[in-house]
């Protein structure tokens, strides 16, 4: 009984504490914006666990503000597609397929970030899609 009790005070503890490193890296990511450097980023939320391939960045269609035109999805998407050299993922494990409440973004060829999504299915993606 008593090493139940002590089992699940630690099971609590860690979940309390996987859940605050989340919120904490919440707040950091909101903090990026377009444009920063990759340097600055990892400064930031710290070195990317995972340095993924571009894809067809599909996975970003439900990341847009709620109401976005399809139309508008689309041609941005192909916009993002054509200038991401790299994704960088913040998961707490899932590798180059973000889920809930991880953090990605897309850096263009010099470094710099293209769009972000600093917190997957809570803050929809935030871009710029003109060249430069």
């Amino acid at each position: 009984m008593v090493s139940a009790g002590i089992v699940a005070a630690g099971l609590i503890v860690l979940a309390l504490a996987l859940l605050s490193r989340g919120r904490e890296r919440e707040r950091k990511a909101v903090r990026v914006m377009v444009g920063d450097d990759s340097t600055a980023v990892a400064r930031l939320l710290g070195e990317p666990p995972h340095r993924c391939p571009t894809s067809s960045l599909g996975h970003l269609v439900e990341q847009f503000e709620a109401g976005t035109p399809r139309p508008t999805i689309e041609t941005t998407l192909e916009q993002l597609r054509a200038r991401t050299a790299q994704r960088w993922v913040y998961p707490d494990g899932a590798g180059c397929i973000p889920g809930d409440g991880d953090t990605e973004l897309g850096l263009d060829a010099a470094g710099r970030v293209l769009w972000i999504v600093p917190v997957r299915e809570r803050r929809p993606l935030v871009y710029e899609t003109s060249p430069g």
